[in-house]
C-alpha cells in the first residue's frame, strides 16, 4: 500500500516539474511576471483535486 502512494508521489511530482518547465520554456515577447504566475497556478490549482481525488480513489480501491 505504501509502495503505491510513494509511487504516485513521485509520479504526480515528475508531471509537476515537467508542467513547469514546459511553461517556463516558452518565450513571449509580451512577458510578464503575473501572467507566468498566473500559469503556473492554473497548473497546480487544477491538478491538486485531480491528485487528491486520485489519491483517495487509490486508497479505496487496494
Amino acid at each position: 500500500m505504501m509502495n503505491v502512494l510513494i509511487i504516485v508521489v513521485i509520479v504526480v511530482c515528475i508531471l509537476a516539474l515537467i508542467g513547469t518547465l514546459l511553461v517556463t520554456r516558452m518565450l513571449d515577447d509580451n512577458y510578464e511576471r503575473k501572467k507566468s504566475f498566473s500559469s503556473l497556478s492554473y497548473i497546480y490549482f487544477l491538478g491538486l483535486p485531480a491528485i487528491i481525488l486520485a489519491s483517495v480513489l487509490i486508497w479505496v480501491l487496494i
